[in-house]
């Protein structure tokens, strides 16, 4: 398998790369990007055959966006797959002068505004595309509509209301019908949410962060198998957990985007073992791994330099003998209705 090679996304024409960058860490999520260093790592991206390129609005309020159109915009479109997201518009401050931007290093001085109306996502999109200065994407995800955002069951239930009576949904489903976009699906913080969508909408794809990776998989048989029944696929996004998959047990390892827990620093150095033994990068069968479920269509990994990107290639490219797999099942590190590679 090499990382241009492509599968269907769910019941469309679609077909994306298996293997992509998220853009999220150029967005500045841990630490400030500089401009030629994003650009130096979007070149290695491409260079080492990259064709997927997923971003959002939210992603240093939109300065992954930008920088991602800056980085494709003289690329055959033909070439490439691009995804976005929709549910957050981009707004001015009023007080310009006093505005301090939420959780991006260096992000653009906009506020975010988490909305999910027919007429905001409408707006999304149309601002998604001036943004990155390219006239298409392929596929829209709605981003964050969790608990991790809205914290009361009410709170949630508010915003699902505002895809559904509000027309978000409707809206959605416009760009697709009329040729917009190719795909509609949504992006997947945290399990139970991948079927409350299944039971309001037919989308064709979830993006799931973080939640079906080597270190965590239970969601696999009571979420994503329910998905491809439902014919839609899987994105994997997060195929580290944050870093502690890409880095091992290291000082300061993060696990969703914050220090590892104990439980969580255990269970890694427990598959590094098994790694180990095998020869084999722990990074290398994070990034392997997701591909084996039938339902999954792609993994995207982010990535803020071009040693990172050109790295990861190498792992995704590592040939990982059978018996490490086995090895992994046999350790009851592999939950046995998990496929593997």
């Amino acid at each position: 398998m090499t990382p241009q090679d492509r599968r269907p996304v769910g019941k469309t024409d679609l077909q994306i790369p298996v293997l992509g960058l998220g853009t999220c860490p150029l967005g500045g999520v841990y630490a400030a990007i500089g401009e030629a260093e994003a650009r130096a790592t979007y070149q290695a991206a491409w260079d080492t055959g990259l064709r997927l390129y997923d971003t959002a609005p939210w992603y240093g309020l939109g300065q992954a966006e930008h920088r991602t159109g800056r980085a494709l915009h003289d690329r055959p479109r033909g070439d490439y797959a691009l995804t976005t997201k929709v549910g957050r518009v981009l707004r001015a401050p009023r007080d310009r002068a006093g505005f301090v931007p939420p959780t991006w290093q260096a992000p653009l001085a906009f506020e975010p505004h988490h909305i999910f109306t027919y007429d905001a996502v409408m707006r999304s999109y149309e601002d998604s595309l001036q943004r990155l200065g390219i006239n298409q994407v392929d596929a829209l995800y709605i981003h964050d509509l969790d608990s991790g955002y809205f914290r009361t069951p009410e709170a949630l239930d508010e915003k699902l209301r505002e895809l559904d009576q509000g027309g978000g949904y409707r809206a959605l489903d416009e760009l697709k019908r009329t040729g917009e976009v190719k795909a509609i699906g949504a992006g997947i913080n945290e399990r139970g949410m991948i079927r409350r969508f299944l039971e309001a909408a037919d989308l064709d794809v979830f993006l799931v962060a973080s939640r079906y990776t080597l270190l965590e998989h239970a969601i696999y048989s009571d979420e994503i198998r329910a998905a491809g029944k439902r014919g839609a696929s899987v994105v994997v996004g997060g195929a580290f957990n944050s870093g502690i998959l890409a880095t091992g047990i290291i000082e300061g390892a993060k696990y969703e985007y914050s220090a590892a827990p104990a439980e969580i620093v255990e269970r890694v150095r427990r598959l590094a073992a098994v790694a180990a033994a095998h020869g084999v990068a722990l990074a290398a069968a994070a990034l392997q791994f997701p591909l084996a479920a039938p339902e999954v269509c792609s993994v995207i990994f982010g990535a803020v330099t071009p040693a990172e990107v050109q790295q990861n290639i190498a792992h995704f490219s590592t040939a990982i003998s059978a018996d490490f797999w086995s090895d992994l099942r046999g350790e009851g590190l592999v939950d046995p209705e998990v496929p593997l590679p």
